[in-house]
């Protein structure tokens, strides 16, 4: 908000906000005339009472809209979906389009295995049109934006969901007494499971062992 907020009144303006430095400084064309993440479209989507500036729960809605509720903004990323997969520019989503695409994201939206890695062609196909099949609500052999609404939640996963994906990775290494917790011992004796999650090597000049002192 610091950033943005040119009158210092609160609230941010379209005409206040600036995209990122590599979207400012790169060709638009070579990103496509329709990139949708930083134009009008996304920023209003993102004004839920619809005054035409950003509050801050707003503005963080804006910059996080996986973690969004507002439905108005959970919509727009469900046309951005069909936007993004829509290879023929129809306006809606094809099977093969859908097989593409979209269907890898929703297969391995929580898998814990890899055994899918290991299905036929037929079989792999056969369960796109089966997942393609109980998406198409209204059976038009399209999927509309409408229509990708309920998943959503796994075409964008919230930070939420990889904060437990990390978390359950933490506790199953270092959880030697497999008790379901962890002590400050496992942690200890454990320091590089712990904090891998959270910093590259890069990111540390010191022993992360450090920390636990």
């Amino acid at each position: 908000m610091d950033v943005h907020d040119k009158n210092h009144d609160g609230f941010i303006s379209f005409a206040e906000y600036k995209p990122p430095s590599w979207v400012r400084d790169s060709d638009e064309s070579s990103l496509g005339n329709d990139m949708g993440w930083w134009k009008e479209e996304h920023f209003n989507a993102s004004d839920a009472d619809g005054d035409g500036l950003l509050n801050i729960t707003e503005f963080n809605d804006f910059q996080h809209p996986t973690d969004s509720k507002n439905p108005k903004l959970l919509q727009w990323l469900c046309k951005e979906e069909v936007r993004e997969g829509d290879s023929d520019k129809d306006g809606k989503v094809n099977f093969q389009e859908f097989f593409n695409g979209l269907f890898y994201l929703v297969r391995n939206y929580g898998e814990e295995g890899h055994n899918s890695s290991y299905l036929s062609e037929d079989s792999v196909e056969a369960s796109a049109k089966k997942s393609f099949n109980e998406l198409d609500k209204d059976g038009d052999g399209f999927l509309s934006d409408v229509e990708l609404l309920h998943i959503i939640g796994k075409l964008h996963p919230s930070e939420r969901y990889y904060a437990k994906q990390q978390a359950d990775y933490i506790l199953s290494q270092a959880d030697s007494d497999k008790d379901g917790r962890l002590s400050l011992t496992e942690m200890i004796e454990n320091p590089y499971v712990f904090y891998s999650a959270i910093f590259s090597d890069e990111d540390n000049g010191h022993d992360i062992r450090d920390e636990f002192r």
